[in-house]
């Protein structure tokens, strides 16, 4: 019974082994993964619906984009979705891959540039996609975490844009996945990109009432 037992625990270890080599694996992070540096940035004060991408001067590669919104610390969180194509990577909204989300860092607590994870980046594991597969397309999304109670896209997806949010465009990994044999391939298509959100109710209802205000004024 003992022999059994043993026999059957070194099988299920075995098949649980040969399940996770069989994901695909492949490295993310926007700070030194494939060498790119792609500060992510929150909302622009002025514009909070306004959306830009693209690397600034002081990213690598250097970029020309201008961001007026703060570079994020550790109150946001971003998070990689990947699938075999673009479409599956649109209607993923859970991050089923393992190691999947992060927090950004504070630079006066880890001494890393605010906007940026950690140095090195992750290793994650592609779930459902096996390793060797060619073509996987990635996103990277990040949101404010609001103290940590936002922890997936689904749940920025539910607020309607009222918790800010941003993405990146969906890339193409440059090499197939990898399946615990050589390095995985890095997000390093990556590119900065700022983070929007939809003006609180009450001041989209100022800013109606000022301009009644303005238009009664005229009137008379």
């Amino acid at each position: 019974m003992k022999t059994t037992l043993a026999l059957a625990v070194l099988l299920f270890g075995s098949v649980a082994f040969s399940d996770l080599r069989a994901q695909g694996q492949f490295q993310w992070g926007n700070n030194g993964v494939g060498g790119i540096v792609a500060r992510i940035y929150g909302v622009d004060p002025a514009n909070p619906l306004q959306t830009r991408i693209g690397n600034a001067a002081n990213g690598t590669p250097v970029g020309t984009q201008v961001y007026a919104g703060p570079l994020l610390g550790s109150a946001y969180t971003a998070g990689i979705y990947v699938g075999r194509t673009a479409a599956e990577v649109m209607v993923n909204i859970q991050t089923p891959q393992a190691n999947g989300t992060a927090q950004f860092r504070n630079s006066a607590t880890t001494g890393l540039p605010l906007g940026t994870l950690v140095t090195g980046g992750f290793a994650a594991i592609a779930d459902g996609i096996p390793g060797g597969t060619p073509g996987v397309n990635y996103q990277l999304r990040a949101w404010d975490n609001r103290n940590g109670t936002v922890t997936s896209w689904a749940q920025v997806m539910a607020s309607g844009g009222t918790i800010a949010s941003g993405q990146s465009e969906i890339l193409v990994f440059g090499a197939v996945l990898g399946s615990g044999v050589g390095t995985p391939p890095p997000t390093d298509g990556l590119r900065s990109f700022q983070l929007t959100v939809v003006p609180e109710p009450s001041l989209i209802a100022l800013g109606a009432l000022g301009l009644g205000a303005l238009l009664l004024r005229r009137r008379k």
